[in-house]
């Protein structure tokens, strides 16, 4: 099995320490050469590294496609490489595109085009996770904390809302899919800006679950069940990111490739309803 990586940041230092353990060999646009020899915590892939400038000579020797590009550049980039053959897999990065409106579009094209996919959802495959599904029984009551500290000195696309950042695209949307997965699908109160993010879900076991998102100077993530501190931590991977070593990431997603390499079925239905969710989050303002 060969695999594709299309984008020069997480595709490098996420999903390439990620899917090598599932590939023989994986395509790099020789573009990314300085930066993936930069990063010495990725050198000891090299050997599996091929390098190509001309996609369209590797594309039929690839297995699977990893694209973690820009939302709003991703429809443009899954249309150019014509995937064709069955044995094609595309690992997307969340948002899935940079608004629900472009969203739906991908996944209505890549029904037609009956190609398989998945999306890095990573929240789902983490033990608060898992421990909080357990949890919810009725009548209870969760409420989700979460503050992202700002770069002030890398002010790019995941700060502006139009491009699929801000508080609820590019960061809320991982909430957003863990709150439909768990059901809470009656929205009570919602309020969004560019940095925060307020809402109040109800599910059909009359519990309640609420969100409090900000982009701020200061990292938190707390969840708190029915008042009792289930996790408190920096982030929601409860681990320090450290651009010297392996992203902490990569165990989660080598669980997400694994899971759906096994399981390759494509949920469009399914997807279209988050999409559906997401969008009446963001039109719903109390």
């Amino acid at each position: 099995m060969n695999s594709l990586i299309l984008g020069s940041g997480f595709g490098l230092y996420g999903y390439l320490p990620g899917v090598s353990t599932f590939c023989k060999f994986i395509y790099l646009d020789i573009k990314y050469k300085e930066k993936f020899f930069c990063r010495k915590e990725l050198k000891k892939f090299s050997y599996k590294i091929k390098w190509y400038d001309n996609i369209a000579k590797i594309i039929n020797d690839v297995n699977y496609v990893i694209i973690a590009k820009k939302p709003k550049d991703q429809f443009k980039i899954i249309k150019s490489l014509n995937l064709k053959k069955k044995n094609k897999h595309l690992f997307l990065e969340k948002p899935i595109s940079n608004n629900p409106k472009n969203s739906l579009l991908i996944i209505k094209y890549l029904k037609k085009k009956k190609i398989k996919y998945s999306f890095g959802f990573l929240f789902e495959y983490l033990s608060w996770y898992k421990l909080l599904k357990k949890k919810i029984s009725k009548n209870g009551k969760i409420k989700i904390l979460w503050y992202v500290k700002k770069n002030k000195e890398n002010n790019n696309w995941k700060y502006i809302v139009s491009q699929g950042g801000g508080s609820l695209r590019y960061y809320g949307i991982h909430l957003i899919k863990i709150i439909f997965d768990l059901k809470f699908l009656n929205l009570k109160s919602n309020f969004i800006s560019a940095n925060l993010w307020r809402s109040l879900f109800l599910d059909n076991k009359k519990n309640i679950l609420e969100v409090d998102f900000k982009i701020t100077n200061k990292e938190k993530f707390k969840i708190i069940y029915n008042n009792k501190i289930l996790i408190n931590s920096m982030n929601p991977f409860q681990k320090l990111l450290n651009s010297k070593k392996i992203d902490p990431r990569v165990s989660i997603l080598k669980k997400y490739i694994k899971q759906n390499l096994s399981n390759r079925s494509a949920r469009y239905e399914k997807y279209d309803r988050f999409i559906y969710f997401w969008d009446k989050i963001e039109k719903y303002y109390i």
